[in-house]
């Protein structure tokens, strides 16, 4: 580990349809950063000058073809080993939830392709080994974040 931080602001959106399922994100094979890892429904930066909200929706039009607004949960602060293992990141994320059960226009420069799953299948493929980006992983197993997440 080293003492060299990459700070990044961002917004994970974690969706849901109308069955409880969770749609995840598989990235593209061509992102440098954590390609073909399996990640948030939709995210990203926060670009200087946005709020949160206003992040959140463009990321998920941006992403997934999505037009909505999601709902607030909480922010969180991690900390994790970024894909260059030289560089640890600090992230300020701010979680995200919508119910949504339509139909995705992936951008296919960012996302490969979007799945609904069950809870128990994400743990499953999280069990199985399946690639996950860090920062779902430090969601997902953030059992307080994830029931806020899961409250109607």
């Amino acid at each position: 580990m080293t003492d060299n931080f990459e700070y990044h602001n961002v917004v994970n959106i974690l969706m849901f349809n109308d069955k409880g399922e969770l749609a995840l994100q598989m990235r593209s094979s061509d992102d440098k950063s954590f390609p073909n890892h399996w990640d948030y429904s939709a995210g990203g930066h926060i670009d200087n000058g946005e709020t949160s909200d206003i992040a959140a929706k463009r990321e998920m039009f941006e992403e997934i073809g999505v037009d909505a607004k999601p709902i607030f949960v909480s922010k969180v602060q991690f900390k994790y080993q970024a894909w260059n293992s030289t560089i640890m990141r600090l992230v300020d994320a701010h979680i995200y939830k919508i119910i949504y059960s339509g139909i995705f226009k992936i951008d296919t420069i960012e996302v490969e392709k979007i799945s609904f799953f069950s809870m128990e299948k994400v743990q499953k493929m999280i069990d199985g080994g399946e690639k996950f980006h860090p920062e779902f992983l430090l969601t997902w197993n953030d059992k307080e974040l994830m029931k806020l997440v899961c409250r109607e």
